[in-house]
């Protein structure tokens, strides 16, 4: 071979030598798993949202280091899918903050453990977020706190307890957001409600410390019915203008926290921010709850079924979801059975965790028509081989709000279509409770739903029922009242108001509609006591004020009345109809 031709042969193998090189090394390196390439990046999005400084994980998960001294732990939480925790099962209904890993981010994992942990590139690492300081919704129009800093003991098992908080407003607002900061990890997760009567105040304290006591808070209700719950790794919602709830200064908040003692005395001073919006919303969710059907598992039962659901009167769009379970719960699934005999799964749970427990809001709304049939199910395992079971030897556990005991439901938050849908869901909803258990709060919850649908002797019906059950329901009583005033059954409104004053002296609606009906029977100077009663405890009262006028110019006191209807004027000044009844007196011939 001629030299030139040899040299034109040796540079071609030379080529192809390094191509065959390269290509080697390309191979090995799309095999190989480092941590800046492969790694980070699912971590950085999966894991460090709570693996970081002040957030719910124990420990960091930021850098190579953090997470190389914790890749064994890593791979086996991973591979069970224990962690990130997200309990919907894999391939079922699409939610928003989808915290779970798919099988390649898990098998990511696994590869990169057993190569050893390769670190990899530098020039591969992505830069670690930057999170949001503070409120991640930016800075609340309201930040409201416990009234003091609550001790939380350092030993003991699940610890319930619900603060009343009142809200520091002025006026009538309307939530469209919220975001809860624990500030402390022994903080498992916490309730939201309102309270617009003042029935949590008389349980605030009872039991020598602040707040009260369990999971039962009594008559205090969702907020408008939005379920607010908040659990460590819950992304708060960005406010929706659409949707909202109303606190005005007669609110107060109910914040429920589910703690748990870490060996050691704890501060535990969690804040709430509010976001409002600038309108009312157009949109009204209603909370529907399928389950709490009686539960009595015997021990060593291995396989425990409740079953529970509910036919929905009206079309709706579900929102979200939140189900409940305790310790040996094991699966939790709900399903729709629409009309026409199809089923849409609406969530599934192949592995219960009390610990972990979310609300979920779907990607795109579940829309379901009339006579759609909402069921749930918890399957519960009260055996030794149950690893969550409490009790050992295993104990009967029956119903009850203890952590020990045993609970199965589930709250969807649905928007209500069709002609008076809302109202229709709200009667079909307290029905079903009522038909659970015969409650002075279902009775009343019912007769109000009733009411607003018109059907009066029926509301009036499950109103006496519940002042039978309940003698101290103040709200009972005076919606009892209202229905009556407004039949013209003066004495029978006069009756039922006095009993709301003496179950709530600070009732104040209560007074001012007493004296209406005292007007009404033609008692007058009982009547107008009663108002100057409620005027000298609550000066503020714009209602009071304005009923003292208008009585005062009936009697003849043109001078009393507008004095009195100038007052409620300035206390509420957008009121049309005190204006016009001002804007009257001052013109009338006898002033």
């Amino acid at each position: 071979m001629q030299p030139r031709r040899l040299l034109l042969w040796l540079a071609v193998a030379a080529a192809v030598a390094a191509g065959a090189g390269l290509s080697r090394w390309r191979a090995h390196r799309a095999q190989q798993v480092t941590f800046t390439r492969d790694v980070a990046p699912i971590t950085l999005a999966k894991c460090a949202p709570c693996h970081r400084p002040g957030e719910a994980g124990p420990f960091n998960l930021l850098t190579y280091e953090d997470v190389s001294r914790k890749a064994g732990q890593i791979r086996k939480v991973t591979g069970s899918r224990f962690m990130p925790p997200w309990k919907p099962a894999p391939g079922s209904v699409a939610f928003l903050g989808d915290r779970s890993l798919t099988d390649a981010q898990i098998d990511v994992f696994a590869r990169w453990v057993q190569q050893g942990t390769p670190r990899g590139d530098p020039a591969d690492m992505p830069p670690i977020p930057k999170w949001p300081e503070g409120w991640r919704l930016g800075q609340p129009d309201l930040i409201v706190q416990l009234p003091r800093p609550y001790t939380l003991r350092p030993e003991g098992t699940d610890i319930y307890r619900n603060f009343v908080i009142p809200a520091a407003v002025t006026g009538t607002h309307y939530v469209t957001a919220w975001e809860f900061r624990a500030g402390s990890r022994a903080i498992h997760h916490a309730i939201l409600n309102v309270d617009r009567i003042g029935l949590a105040r008389k349980r605030d304290g009872q039991d020598g410390e602040m707040g009260f006591s369990g999971m039962d808070v009594g008559n205090v209700q969702s907020a408008d019915g939005f379920y607010l719950v908040w659990a460590p790794g819950v992304v708060p919602s960005p406010p929706n203008p659409a949707r909202g709830w109303r606190i005005d200064e007669h609110t107060d908040l109910v914040l429920q926290l589910h703690m748990q003692p870490r060996g050691k005395s704890e501060t535990i001073n969690p804040a709430v921010g509010l976001y409002f919006g600038d309108r009312p919303p157009t949109e009204h969710l209603v909370s529907v709850r399928v389950g709490d059907s009686p539960i009595d598992i015997a021990p060593g039962d291995a396989h425990y079924v409740m079953q529970a659901d509910i036919t929905l009167p009206t079309d709706v769009d579900v929102i979200s979801l939140f189900p409940h379970a305790h310790y040996l719960a094991q699966t939790f699934r709900s399903w729709a059975t629409l009309p026409d005999h199809s089923t849409r799964e609406l969530l599934r749970i192949d592995a219960w965790d009390f610990n972990w427990q979310d609300a979920y809001t779907y990607v795109t709304p579940v829309a379901l028509p009339a006579g759609t049939v909402i069921a749930m199910e918890v399957v519960y395992d009260n055996s030794e081989a149950n690893t969550h079971n409490p009790s050992h030897p295993p104990r009967r556990v029956q119903t009850g709000e203890k952590s020990t005991d045993e609970m199965g439901n589930v709250t969807f938050q649905v928007i209500p279509r069709g002609e008076r849908g809302e109202v229709k869901l709200r009667v079909a909803k307290y029905e079903h409770l009522l038909v659970q258990a015969d409650t002075a709060r279902n009775q009343y919850n019912l007769a109000n739903a009733l009411a607003d649908d018109g059907r009066v002797d029926e509301a009036i019906a499950h109103y006496q029922r519940a002042t039978q059950l309940d003698p101290a329901l103040a709200p009972a009583e005076f919606n009892l009242g209202n229905l009556l005033l407004a039949r013209g059954d003066f004495d029978g409104a006069i009756l039922h108001f006095r009993a709301a004053r003496r179950a709530q002296p600070d009732h104040y609606a209560a007074g001012v509609n007493l004296g209406h009906a005292l007007e009404g029977a033609g008692r007058m100077d009982e009547a107008l006591r009663t108002y100057r009663e409620v005027i000298q405890a609550d000066p503020r009262n714009a209602l009071a004020h304005a009923s003292l006028g208008v009585a005062l110019a009936h009697q003849g006191d043109t001078q009393g009345g507008i004095r009195e209807l100038e007052a409620a004027q300035a206390l509420a000044p957008d009121d049309a109809r005190v204006r016009a009844t001002l804007d009257g007196l001052r013109q009338s011939p006898d002033r």
